[in-house]
Parts: C-alpha cells; sequence; structure tokens
C-alpha cells in the first residue's frame, strides 16, 4: 500500500504543540500516512500577536521569529511567518487563537482575516483549518474568575470556531470537542478537590492521584526563591499525555481520513483499554465533524 505523505504547517502555541505531540507516531502506525510538520507556534500567541509579527517582519525579515523545524544539519530552522508559509508546499495549514481568548469570539477579527489571506495568496492549494482549543479543567482559577464552568466555556468555544470557520471557508479540526467528550463519558469524570489528599500542607514529591485529567494538572516545581523550595503549582490548560494522544488521534483522521481507530501506536504511559477508548472516542468526534462539512 502506498503510504500517503500530508504536509503540514501549524500556526499557533503551545496547543498546537500538544496536539501533534504523538502525530507522527500514530500516522506512520496506521501503514497509510506520515507527516511532515513545520511549526509557527509560539507559547502564548494570539492570532493578533502573530498578524503583528508578520507586519514587523515584512519590514524588518532578518528578525526570524519562528523556529519551524530542523534542518539537516540539527540547527533549528528559523524564519519569520511569510518564510514559514512559503517552505514548503503545505497541504493543510492550521490556525487558532490564544486558549483564554478563544471562546470570546469578537477576539478573531480582523486578524484571522488577515492571516487566513496570507497563507492563501502563498499556498492556494493548502486546506485551512481552525483548531477549536478545549476548556479549561474543572480546577482552574480561570474559570471562576471569568463567570465560566468548563461546560459553558467549551460550548462557547465550540460556537466561536464553527462561526469564524464558515466565515473563512475553512474546517474545524475538533479537539475541544474530543476533549469534552472523553470527560463526559460514564466513570471518566475528573473529580476534585480529592477528599484524601491536603492541597495546603502536601509535600514533595506526594501529589492527587488526578484520575481521568486529560490536562497536564499538579506538579512540582523549584520556585524561584533563593531557597529552592518545591511548590506545587497547577496547569489545568495544557494536555497530559492522554489528553496529547486523544487529540493527536483527532488530528490524524481529520488531516488524512484515516480512521484513528487503526493507529496501533500507544505510548507506555498509556494502558491498552484506556488508549481504545481515546481513539475511539476521537474517531466518533472527527465522524461527526465530517458529516457536517
Amino acid at each position: 500500500m502506498r503510504v500517503k505523505t500530508i504536509r503540514l504547517l501549524t500556526i499557533g502555541n503551545s496547543f498546537a504543540d500538544n496536539a501533534i505531540t504523538f502525530l507522527r507516531p500514530l500516522a506512520e502506525s496506521t501503514g497509510r500516512v506520515c507527516f511532515e510538520i513545520g511549526t509557527a507556534n509560539i507559547g502564548g500567541c494570539s492570532l493578533e500577536k502573530h498578524w503583528n509579527l508578520a507586519l514587523y517582519t515584512a519590514k524588518h525579515p532578518t528578525f526570524k521569529t519562528y523556529r519551524i523545524g530542523v534542518a539537516p544539519d540539527g540547527t533549528p530552522r528559523e524564519a519569520t511567518l511569510q518564510e514559514a508559509v512559503k517552505a514548503d508546499a503545505w497541504d493543510c495549514v492550521t490556525l487558532q487563537q490564544v486558549s483564554e481568548k478563544s471562546w470570546r469570539p469578537e477576539t478573531f477579527q480582523p486578524h484571522l482575516g488577515l492571516l487566513c489571506d496570507l497563507v492563501r495568496r502563498a499556498q492556494p492549494q493548502a486546506r485551512i483549518f481552525l483548531h477549536q482549543t478545549w476548556a479549561y479543567r474543572s480546577d482552574a482559577p480561570f474559570l471562576t474568575q471569568s463567570s465560566l464552568t468548563q461546560e459553558s466555556m467549551f460550548e462557547r468555544i465550540r460556537a466561536t470556531y464553527a462561526q469564524h470557520a464558515a466565515e473563512q471557508k475553512g474546517r474545524v479540526l475538533p479537539s475541544g470537542e474530543a476533549v469534552q467528550q472523553a470527560r463526559r463519558a460514564p466513570g471518566r469524570a475528573f473529580v476534585w478537590p480529592e477528599p484524601d489528599f491536603d492541597y495546603q500542607q502536601a509535600e514533595a514529591p506526594a501529589l492527587p492521584r488526578q484520575a481521568h485529567s486529560l490536562a497536564a494538572g499538579w506538579h512540582w516545581a523549584i520556585t524561584n526563591s533563593a531557597e529552592g523550595i518545591p511548590e506545587m503549582r497547577l496547569d489545568a490548560k495544557h494536555l497530559d499525555a492522554h489528553g496529547c494522544y486523544l487529540i493527536g488521534c483527532v488530528w490524524l483522521e481529520c488531516l488524512s481520513g484515516v480512521d484513528a481507530r487503526t493507529a496501533t501506536f500507544r505510548p507506555e504511559t498509556i494502558d491498552a483499554e484506556t488508549a481504545t477508548f481515546l481513539r475511539t472516542t476521537a474517531h466518533n468526534v472527527s465522524q461527526r465533524y465530517a458529516a457536517q462539512v
């Protein structure tokens, strides 16, 4: 069977990095497709910032703001956004809003439209996808600070990405939908606080179990203080290995058309039963979105 190569460029941030964490090995394990990936990602970068960087580097092209891959000699391939878009004959290009603004439709324009125009002028053959981000884990302080629940954040993200994908004649990569469906599955809800864990008096390396999290969650880090005392910190935004595997399966199926359930790769940290659940969830969500096109 001939293996199809898909050339993919992501224009995003750390949420795009989450999505491609396992994409290559997942694709290769199907025996039907492989990905060549360029990354124009900057941590915490919004659509507005990507566009402003494009304007700046149009006047100052020696200011390379992106590392889009690795050269044959192992050195980083640095580029402006314009150079990244022109670096290969991309089959697919993904765009996304920064996660804390993804539920607010008014934050997308005019920058999303301007970025889509930039891509289409340079790569008219490329399919444009909006990478639908996910709602934060239910213990994220951001939710209460923004008068949101996890469900309301997700519903607003879903509506916002659907609206802008239709306006830009693009398609949605339903990462956020897959994460939310996995969270809703019977017996797989994340529960907090855990009654047998003392969050206030915990000492390293003790951590709550965080079963069915999908997010990176609580972890220990060394503070910036002179004493170097470990501090328990919460990352309720980015995905853990399970979450990255789930949305990697979504990207595999939505970008290639290959059934994610046929992938045989799984990291050692994910047991076979859970991997099957995640692949099946990704497939079901991907099929629903394919039917909407």
